[in-house]
């Protein structure tokens, strides 16, 4: 090959890439995913909410400020979620005097109704079912999976978020008692 012939080459590869260089952002615009919010966490405010307990009452998450709370989402067919939940009346028995409070918020559009009120008044639990029948306090708190525990300060701000089988009795005293205790 001759040097006008490479050069002729090479001046038109240059070209052509230049060319690319500046069409591509035109060809090929950038799209942007959009990011909704994070899903809650440990040290950021808990979503607020109500829900209607069985018998039509209305319960706010925002109820019980100053307290430590237990927002703990589960269902009837979720046999983690009922294994769980005698530890959960225990704990609660124990530190109920201590102002802590347990939201049970039953998964209702992703439950039976009827299957979930018998099985939580077969069990005689002592705190608050709440029926997210909409799904929304679901929605809020980016549930993805059954049992989900979120433990919220008194200040309102998330502690621990617990997901699957991780909520046992002995965790749950040890927290509430750095809780009560005013630690973090």
């Amino acid at each position: 090959m001759n040097k006008k012939s490479f050069i002729i080459i090479a001046s038109v590869i240059t070209c052509a890439g230049l060319l690319w260089i500046i069409l591509t952002p035109v060809l090929f615009p950038i799209h942007q995913a959009e990011v909704g919010p994070s899903a809650p966490h440990a040290g950021f405010p808990a979503p607020t909410f109500t829900l209607q307990t069985p018998d039509g009452s209305n319960i706010s998450l925002g109820d019980y400020e100053g307290q430590p709370v237990l927002v703990f989402m589960w269902a009837s067919w979720c046999s983690v979620c009922k294994a769980t939940m005698p530890g959960l009346q225990q704990v609660y028995q124990s530190y109920q005097e201590d102002g802590f409070e347990i939201l049970a918020v039953n998964a209702t559009s992703q439950d039976n109704l009827v299957n979930a009120l018998d099985y939580f008044q077969a069990q005689n639990y002592a705190f608050p079912m709440l029926l997210d029948q909409e799904g929304e306090v679901a929605k809020a708190y980016q549930l993805r999976a059954l049992p989900t525990a979120i433990l919220i300060r008194p200040d309102g701000l998330i502690h621990d978020v617990i997901i699957g089988s991780g909520l046992s009795q002995g965790y749950l005293t040890a927290a509430l008692n750095h809780l009560l205790k005013g630690e973090d």
